[in-house]
């Protein structure tokens, strides 16, 4: 279950564990980030990078989005989640939902719902 804990910056942050795989990317996308630098990644540093950027700054939220549909194109994901995705910000899973809270998941819900209906009203 997340923690909440308080940094010396007096800022709150959630921990929680993460699974092998997200640990695995994490740690790529530090090499990642060390082949483009040419230095380990700092405190201030983003882990997630813009790509064509000559300096360390965070990716853009255009760059992501292009990036998560290739990822969902690529993966064959339903519509219906990538909209839902897109809509909220979240990517609801078994493996994550414990850790959101109820607005989250009740969001989440509605852009599942209000997608299916888009897209039927498409198809019709």
């Amino acid at each position: 279950m997340a923690k909440k804990k308080r940094r010396k910056s007096g800022r709150w942050i959630k921990e929680f564990p993460i699974s092998e795989e997200l640990y695995q990317a994490m740690l790529e996308q530090k090499q990642l980030f060390f082949e483009k630098f040419g230095r380990e990644p700092g405190p201030e540093d983003p882990l997630f990078f813009e790509p064509d950027s000559d300096v360390p700054e965070a990716i853009s939220d255009e760059t992501l989005n292009r990036m998560m549909n290739e990822v969902f194109n690529d993966a064959g994901i339903d519509p219906v989640i990538t909209y839902a995705y897109h809509k909220t910000g979240l990517l609801v899973s078994e493996e994550n939902i414990d850790f959101l809270s109820e607005e989250d998941i009740a969001e989440w819900n509605q852009a599942i719902e209000e997608a299916k209906e888009l897209f039927k009203k498409n198809k019709a």
